[in-house]
């Protein structure tokens, strides 16, 4: 590939009437340039994917979920916060091991207008304390071990609905996820602003305190839509430097991404599990990072793409059972 072809395809792929046309917008009194054909929020991008109804979409040790069923539950966590009172604007944590429940979890509250707080599940009671304080949420959505964490400092969350994700039995005041999910109901109608906060994510706070960065919907969307542009762009540029055009009869193969890093970081959230979920594919969870069990989940989940740290690809390929794992997806 050369850097002529790079250049005429970046060109083309901006120009006037194609997918990835170049806007100049004003955000908040500044001049942008802006994908004109994004969608407005993370909730367009979320609603569009109903269209893969049966296709698999969270797979978690033997749990399942398909695009249909995920939507279901994400509606109903969706009825049930409109129904205590959280609105648009207001902030949500999330404190759990990459468990189905996170991305559901998180597709209710963009789609609706509520910031999504991903606390370090890593950290201790005196810093789930400080985060709590920090964003003020109106509800907190925790597995057993934070769960654990945030009532050793009860009057960090006084005030704040806790919701018990995979814990039994339930805590006397705590409510279990499972009432959320009964609670039913449609995805309420709402109009999401663009630069309103879709997630915020913090620092790790090695030189203080930790600071919690505020990701915008229209943040969210022109990443994924970079991911895109980028993946065109190669594809297209390559296709003219090497004369061989991809065959346009042959089948779009579904994503199926291997999510190795934590969910309340941009690398799992923002970048893996946008890019798959908004591509109709398959989101495969691992309760903690295991060489071995990653190849066995990559030759039976069909894993087509995987991001992590270099430790983790090193320890792939110096497992083992590497050479005889099937890695051809």
């Amino acid at each position: 590939m050369h850097y002529k072809e790079l250049k005429q395809a970046w060109s083309e792929l901006i120009a006037p009437g194609s997918p990835f046309e170049i806007a100049e917008v004003e955000v908040r009194g500044q001049p942008l340039r802006m994908f004109r054909h994004a969608p407005p929020s993370v909730r367009e991008i979320w609603l569009g994917t109903a269209q893969y109804g049966d296709r698999d979409y969270l797979v978690y040790e033997n749990d399942r979920l398909t695009y249909a069923q995920a939507h279901a539950k994400v509606n109903a966590i969706a009825a049930w916060l409109a129904a205590q009172g959280v609105k648009s604007g207001d902030r949500v944590a999330v404190a759990m091991r990459n468990y189905p429940e996170w991305m559901l979890i998180y597709w209710a509250c963009v789609s609706t207008g509520i910031a999504v707080v991903g606390m370090n599940a890593w950290w201790v009671a005196d810093e789930m304390e400080y985060a709590i304080k920090d964003s003020e949420p109106k509800v907190i959505f925790a597995d057993a071990e934070r769960l654990e964490r945030i009532l050793e400092r009860p009057d960090a969350a006084k005030g704040i609905r806790l919701v018990a994700v995979r814990v039994d039995p339930t805590p006397p005041g705590i409510i279990p996820f499972s009432d959320v999910v009964a609670h039913g109901g449609e995805m309420p109608e709402v109009s999401v602003d663009p630069d309103a906060d879709a997630c915020i994510f913090y620092t790790s706070g090695t030189t203080g305190f930790p600071k919690g960065a505020q990701l915008t919907h229209r943040g969210c969307v022109a990443n994924l839509m970079n991911m895109g542009f980028s993946g065109q762009v190669q594809a297209l540029a390559t296709a003219r430097a090497t004369g061989v055009a991809p065959d346009p009869n042959a089948p779009v193969p579904v994503p199926a991404g291997l999510v190795v890093t934590p969910l309340f970081h941009v690398t799992a959230n923002n970048c893996a599990a946008y890019a798959i979920t908004a591509g109709g594919g398959k989101l495969v969870l691992m309760y903690r990072w295991d060489a071995g069990e990653a190849l066995r989940l990559i030759a039976n989940e069909k894993i087509t793409a995987m991001s992590g740290v270099p430790t983790m690809a090193r320890e792939l390929i110096t497992h083992p059972d590497f050479a005889s794992a099937d890695t051809s997806s």
